[in-house]
């Protein structure tokens, strides 16, 4: 497959406000409500043909920016920028690029428009990220194949040693797997704030809408086996709500569970995060919990987890668990950095861009084979509140393709199934279509209570070039800011 060259002729947005059927409660903040950015492109390739191509992702509190002067309309206001600084960027190519040489520019362009408005680059890669994949969308429409084949073909012109030199000659194929996975795990999300037993949701709390509620219900309903735990940053009160935790999963699990534990940040210094390891270490409570932890995620603050002088701490820990970073992953060298002081691995999330994600994959392979440490390192699939059709399809796609089999998933946790889409959606969408080249189907089942009793998603690869959406959106004009497009953008504590 040749690369394909094309340019940006139209591209519009979209809202849609979301609320949730249970508040998520994660590190400082907690979600109630929240709008959905979607954005869809309009390309042209060098022999005239035109494509359409979609992406879009939640606009989430407190996770991109934790700048505790800034509100939650604050964080929506700086996401929207961003994109409209994209949008700007990717206008603005006349002549025909491949889909990489449009992200360089584009991103280069955002970063340079964040630093001038003071941004951090977290919330600068979420604008660049949307791009990349309405743009990626398109080139698979265009050339007929899905998302899996366009990366491991290199239909996309991407040169991983223009970000990495060290990864030289590297390849896309050489990095993914030869096939795009057929399913995955969930590894369910257990937010701060989610009940633990049943008897813990009162008459009053009882939702009865079908879906499970405390995280008892969800393990006997939907056999679950990997779970993400976070935690708040009070040892004393973790250690409470851990030992309710592990003492449920001991008791309803029989086979092997595994748990990612997420620290979201919520750490100053690295000795409190240390005395809750060691706590969970050396209780005879937590042995089997404690055993099943597979790596434990950014605890530190993002202004200290990359800073040279916590090396040794890291290293240590790391000696017991292995530590990834998440929302200190803010730029392309973010992993290298990591790597350098001691941590194992990164996050992979669409918000933070799907060329990233595959050029971390090759670091992670190329340090394991060749790193300072004999150690493995490696990404891992995190969710940013991705709900169904586009930003859920579209995280599991890129999944799918770098071959992460778990991923944590909480949309359909905290979402309420299609209840957010408008009735003419729901009907007339069906588990066979999506907007993005590879698809991760869903059994019909997950589309009612339950999902499927092995609690894995089901993947197939597809590359039908059915139309994005439209019905029951709002259209965002160019300019306008979250206070008069997004009316219920508050509902965080």
């Amino acid at each position: 497959m040749s690369i394909l060259r094309l340019r940006v002729c139209e591209a519009e947005f979209f809202v849609r406000n979301v609320r949730t059927r249970m508040p998520f409660r994660y590190g400082v903040a907690r979600l109630t409500g929240y709008p959905i950015l979607h954005a869809r492109v309009l390309v042209e390739t060098e022999s005239g043909e035109r494509h359409v191509g979609v992406a879009a992702d939640a606009l989430p509190p407190k996770w991109f920016d934790k700048d505790p002067t800034k509100d939650f309309r604050d964080n929506v206001d700086d996401l929207l920028s961003v994109t409209l600084a994209a949008q700007q960027a990717y206008l603005g190519q006349s002549e025909c690029l491949s889909p990489f040489e449009l992200f360089m520019d584009g991103y280069d362009s955002v970063i340079a428009f964040a630093d001038a408005e003071g941004l951090n680059h977290l919330t600068a890669s979420f604008g660049s990220a949307l791009f990349e994949r309405a743009v990626a969308c398109a080139a698979g429409h265009a050339a007929g194949m899905p998302h899996d084949r366009l990366v491991r073909e290199n239909a996309l012109g991407i040169d991983m040693a223009a970000i990495h030199p060290e990864l030289g000659d590297t390849q896309p194929r050489h990095v993914i797997p030869a096939a795009a996975l057929s399913s995955m795990w969930i590894r369910h999300t257990v937010g701060l704030s989610d009940p633990i037993r049943t008897y813990d949701v009162s008459d009053g709390e009882r939702l009865d809408d079908g879906l499970p509620q405390a995280l008892e219900e969800y393990i006997e309903r939907q056999g679950l086996r990997y779970f993400k735990v976070k935690v708040s940053g009070d040892t004393n009160a973790d250690i409470l709500r851990l030992s309710e935790i592990a003492g449920l999963l001991d008791a309803r699990i029989a086979e092997p569970y595994y748990i990612s534990l997420d620290g979201n940040e919520q750490y100053r210094e690295m000795g409190g995060f240390a005395q809750l390891v060691e706590e969970l270490r050396s209780s005879a409570a937590f042995e089997r919990f404690y055993s099943s932890i597979l790596f434990i995620e950014q605890p530190l603050d993002r202004s200290i987890a990359l800073s040279e002088g916590i090396s040794d701490e890291v290293v240590r820990l790391c000696q017991h668990r292995p530590v990834i970073v998440d929302e200190s992953d803010s730029d392309l060298d973010s992993f290298e950095r990591a790597i350098s002081i001691g941590y194992s691995g990164i996050s992979a999330k669409n918000c933070k861009g799907i060329y990233k994600s595959l050029m971390n994959l090759g670091l992670a392979q190329l340090y394991t084979r060749h790193g300072p440490s004999e150690r493995d390192y490696f990404l891992t699939g995190e969710d940013l509140i991705n709900t169904s059709v586009v930003p859920l399809h579209q995280d599991l796609t890129t999944l799918a393709t770098l071959g992460i089999d778990h991923a944590e998933r909480n949309g359909h946790h905290y979402v309420c199934g299609l209840n957010h889409l408008s009735e003419t959606e729901r009907f007339a969408w069906t588990p066979t279509q999506t907007c993005m080249p590879v698809s991760m189907v869903w059994r019909s089942s997950m589309f009612s209570a339950d999902v499927s009793p092995s609690a894995r998603w089901q993947c197939r690869a597809s590359a039908l070039a059915s139309k994005p959406i439209s019905a029951g959106w709002s259209r965002l004009p160019n300019g306008r800011s979250s206070r008069s497009v997004f009316p219920e953008s508050r509902h965080v504590g």
